[in-house]
């Protein structure tokens, strides 16, 4: 015979439900640190000086100037001389002198054996005449003499005198000169850190099913056993 029950039922709806949640995130800060660096500065610098520069002026002025110069010239003079007369006095010397010969020799006969020859000397007495210069009194005679004699001769000239004056003029000058001198240049250094954290309160809102269950009837086939 059939039989009768009860089965359980879903019954299911779509919803949203809401999570309340703090959600927090690293913060990020910039941190600022001067920095002082030793650096060369270009500053200006005038250098100046005297400068001299020499301005010359020629001129040039024509004179008349009378030139002189000598010249020798032959001349002749009539002019005392006075000289030595030279006379000659004669004289006489006896002197003895010493002559010798030669003579034969032998033993008594001229003609014998040993016959030979040998020196004979005798003094002799001999008489020489010489003359002797005498000066005994000054010769007054004329002479020609002749020597260079000095002619001065002149001429006037025309003479160009250049003059050159020079002065300085003295001018001062600057330029600049660009030097380096030490200085400081500051600088901020900035470096990211991390921070205090970011929180903040959210809402989230998720979409879900609320299912409810119910017993209905259910009706069973009858079974049959043969």
């Amino acid at each position: 015979a059939p039989s009768y029950g009860y089965a359980p039922e879903y019954y299911c709806r779509d919803t949203n439900t809401s999570v309340y949640a703090e959600v927090c995130v690293p913060a990020f800060a910039e941190k600022v640190t001067p920095v002082t660096l030793a650096v060369k500065e270009v500053v200006d610098n005038d250098y100046c000086f005297d400068r001299v520069l020499t301005i010359c002026e020629e001129t040039s002025t024509t004179v008349e100037r009378e030139i002189c110069t000598y010249v020798y010239e032959k001349e002749e003079v009539v002019a005392p001389c006075t000289t030595t007369q030279v006379t000659y006095d004669q004289k006489s010397e006896t002197m003895k002198v010493t002559a010798c010969g030669a003579a034969g020799y032998g033993y008594g006969h001229q003609q014998s054996y040993g016959q030979g020859e040998h020196q004979v000397c005798r003094e002799e007495y001999q008489t020489q005449a010489y003359k002797v210069p005498l000066v005994t009194a000054p010769l007054e005679v004329s002479c020609m003499l002749a020597y260079p004699a000095p002619k001065q001769v002149c001429v006037t000239k025309a003479i160009e005198i250049t003059e050159v004056k020079c002065e300085d003029k003295v001018e001062n000058k600057c330029f600049n000169v660009a030097k380096f001198v030490d200085a400081t240049n500051t600088v901020d250094q900035k470096e990211v850190i991390i921070g205090e954290p970011s929180c903040e309160q959210i809402t989230l809102t998720l979409p879900t099913q609320s299912c409810s269950k119910t017993h209905a009837p259910v009706h069973h086939a009858p079974v049959y056993h043969g």
